[in-house]
């Protein structure tokens, strides 16, 4: 197989000169956990039934695109292929592998930077033709409704829930046995909670909704859930 191992960089840059144009053929498939470049000028054609890209693959050419690539990656084969993921992504098929299909090109958390396009070339494209017709008018143009008001005669805020764990736990725990944590460092240096110690499926970050937000909280009515989580 072409693995290209975690901390380690292969450039394809010998594709660019004496070996330009060469195929390659890797039966069992191409998995780039390091970083594979492909520089400027590389001409290589790549046969493989499946590309797995946990890394870093990268490809760029600043010559005029005539329609012939440069680089090719001819995926081979008809039968399904297994993925079996690498390291800090082992969880995602449950600590064994995946199928994935045939053919299969599959960016498991890992990255695809490709530039087939020179610097100079317009990133817009003309309109070819206008229609005109008459400008459509809403009939009718929903709003949210009034929140109500709480027992203490306060107007209740139209956000029921917004929490960022600054404040620590609040109402939040784990569930069934798991254990929860506020932890530092979340995507933007803020704190999260943290769930481990799951021993099922289902145990997971449960909010016990106080009284103060049941009544805030309108029946029948649909609320807009946002959250970021991080695996």
């Amino acid at each position: 197989a072409g693995v290209v191992p975690c901390g380690v960089c292969y450039s394809m840059s010998d594709f660019g000169g004496a070996r330009a144009g060469e195929t390659l053929t890797m039966a069992s498939g191409l998995n780039v956990i390091g970083r594979l470049d492909f520089p400027d000028g590389s001409k290589v054609t790549i046969e493989t039934p499946s590309v797995f890209v946990q890394g870093i693959l990268s490809m760029s050419s600043t010559r005029a695109v005539t329609g012939e690539p440069d680089v090719r990656i001819r995926m081979t084969g008809d039968t399904n292929v297994n993925f079996t993921p690498e390291g800090e992504n082992a969880g995602a098929c449950s600590g064994g592998a995946c199928n994935v299909g045939p053919k299969a090109f599959v960016v498991a958390g890992g990255q695809l930077d490709i530039n087939g396009m020179p610097d100079s070339c317009p990133t817009w494209s003309h309109i070819l033709s206008i229609g005109h017709a008459a400008q459509p008018v809403p009939a009718d143009f929903p709003s949210p409704p009034d929140p109500p008001t709480s027992s203490s005669g306060a107007l209740c805020s139209a956000s029921v829930v917004n929490e960022d764990f600054e404040g620590g736990l609040n109402q939040w725990y784990g569930n069934l046995g798991a254990y929860e944590s506020i932890q530092e460092g979340s995507h933007d240096g803020s704190r999260y909670l943290s769930i481990t110690e799951r021993s099922f499926y289902h145990p997971g970050p449960l909010f016990d909704i106080p009284e103060s937000v049941r009544e805030c909280t309108l029946p029948d009515t649909a609320y807009f859930f946002k959250t970021k989580i991080r695996l």
